[in-house]
């Protein structure tokens, strides 16, 4: 009984001394390069300049929900509301290598600068997405925030969407969507061009 116990022991050591653990480059994920904002600044409800319609869900519960159904994806995948007001992702995100992702980033977005939000699926790895694009008077809206990954990041810092993987994605782009309303954005459909 005790040499099971003992193997057990050691067994748990190893793999939770194997287990991959996020680096916290930002101290407490702050996305300030010098960690001088309180955490109670994250998420803070200010931001919320509309009040949710009656039955709906609130600002905080809605932030939670998008944060929920990118860490079903990836754990160490994560969305808040930055101290200055805006929406920012974590994990892979906007990445074309996701071998080389190491959460040294974060990609932010003001929410009034979101012209739509659509859903990709994907077909070969079934991890779909959600994409924020921006309005055409904002173009390369959506900054990186953070450190080059080494050598072999060869991404820009700044983009004209931001595509983050979730799940369930319908659902996280009506979320988004909602969130962008709560917090003063205006998102429009498509609309077809008029000749």
């Amino acid at each position: 009984m005790t040499l099971k116990s003992a193997i057990g022991a050691v067994a748990g050591l190893v793999l939770t001394a194997c287990a991959q653990t996020p680096p916290q480059y930002f101290g407490p994920q702050l996305a300030s390069l010098r960690g001088e904002i309180a955490p109670e600044a994250i998420n803070s409800p200010a931001f919320a300049v509309r009040p949710p319609p009656p039955g709906q869900p609130g600002y905080l519960e809605t932030i939670r929900y998008i944060n929920d159904g990118m860490k079903y994806v990836d754990p160490f995948a994560e969305f808040f509301i930055s101290y200055i007001g805006q929406l920012c992702f974590r994990g892979v995100v906007n990445r074309q290598q996701a071998v080389f992702e190491n959460y040294q980033n974060y990609w932010c977005v003001f929410p009034t600068q979101i012209s739509n939000v659509e859903t990709i699926q994907n077909d070969v790895s079934y991890v779909n997405m959600v994409r924020l694009w921006c309005v055409l008077e904002a173009p390369q809206c959506a900054r990186r925030i953070g450190y080059p990954n080494g050598f072999l990041d060869d991404t820009v810092w700044w983009s004209n969407s931001i595509t983050a993987q979730t799940r369930p994605f319908r659902e996280q782009r009506d979320a988004v969507a909602y969130l962008i309303y709560l917090m003063g954005g205006n998102i429009q459909e498509p609309q077809r061009l008029r000749r």
